[in-house]
């Protein structure tokens, strides 16, 4: 969908207590109390997945990215383990369903003619932010996809390439917002709770970021799922990890086209399918809670207890 992801509904965030979680077209996580949840399972009963000619991320390459020097230093300390982990773990196996070497596009593009294996954890960002950000109580997209060019550009975070995923993390009491996918805006924590979405630098660059509000704050608090504030987090960073990596340049609305590359006829993607199906991934040293995700080859969501890693 496009680039706004998910918001869990009054106690679902993906682990689906009260209200399954749906998904608005685009990219984001949506309150469940705006959108049908019999729609959700329907969806899932449509059809597969349909290929629209653009890129996948081969090989994802995860940076956790800190806006600012406030991000809850328990996430900010947890969440590099867990993206290593994660990008190479059994998680990420099955998403060779979504390789593009020997597939039609339906937008009639010729296809990326790509391959989806494991990634690799890069680094940890803390960002510097411009002093026309600095303590603002609200951002919009258009100023975070602005302010991780800025940054590149300058050589302060290293530049992206084709496989880069930068996971942008915020601080308590900051307010999110992005396009609605109807010409309006949609706010964190009130119509989302993550988004991923994708734009080209003014060097040419293909530059994919994904966006997790924090998730303890009071607003998300009964909006974004339940568990632990961990569980809430990581389940809605695999969400869209595994949504960038299968479709990273999401397009707002629901009407997919290139460069969209695996969506529905309506505009889902992979993880929307199945917001409220949660997994275990057990790495060597901690375990998380992460989101199943539809794979096309049996036309339902993953259904593995536990995934393994060895990091």
């Amino acid at each position: 969908m496009n680039q706004l992801a998910y918001l869990a509904g009054v106690v679902s965030l993906a682990i689906g207590a009260m209200a399954p979680i749906a998904q608005a077209n685009n990219g984001q996580f949506i309150n469940s109390a705006s959108s049908n949840s019999s729609n959700v399972a329907n969806k899932m009963d449509a059809g597969k997945m349909n290929y629209y000619g653009g890129p996948v991320i081969s090989n994802v390459k995860v940076y956790t990215v800190l806006w600012g020097d406030k991000v809850n230093p328990t996430i900010a300390a947890a969440m590099p383990g867990f993206y290593a982990s994660m990008v190479n773990s059994t998680y990420m196996d099955f998403l060779t369903v979504y390789n593009t070497t020997s597939v039609a596009s339906q937008s009639g593009q010729g296809g990326s003619n790509q391959t989806i294996g494991r990634g690799t954890y890069a680094q940890t960002l803390t960002l510097n932010l411009d002093q026309s950000i600095m303590g603002l109580n609200s951002v919009d997209d258009t100023q975070i996809q602005a302010e991780l060019e800025r940054q590149a550009l300058a050589g302060l975070i290293p530049s992206p390439d084709n496989n880069s995923l930068y996971m942008v993390h915020f601080p308590p009491g900051l307010t999110i917002t992005g396009d609605d996918g109807k010409g309006g805006k949609a706010s964190s924590c009130e119509q989302f709770c993550a988004f991923h979405n994708g734009f080209v630098t003014k060097s040419g660059a293909n530059m994919f970021y994904g966006v997790i509000p924090d998730l303890d704050s009071p607003a998300c608090q009964f909006g974004c799922g339940v568990g632990s504030s961990m569980d809430r987090i990581t389940v809605s960073a695999s969400h869209e990890v595994m949504e960038a990596i299968t479709d990273p340049f999401p397009t707002p609305g629901s009407t997919p086209g290139y460069p969209q590359a695996w969506n529905t006829t309506d505009g889902m993607e992979t993880g929307d399918l199945c917001q409220s199906n949660i997994a275990k991934l057990t790495g060597r040293t901690a375990k998380f809670k992460i989101q199943q995700i539809f794979d096309n080859s049996k036309n339902a969501c993953t259904n593995t207890p536990t995934y393994t890693s060895a990091i």
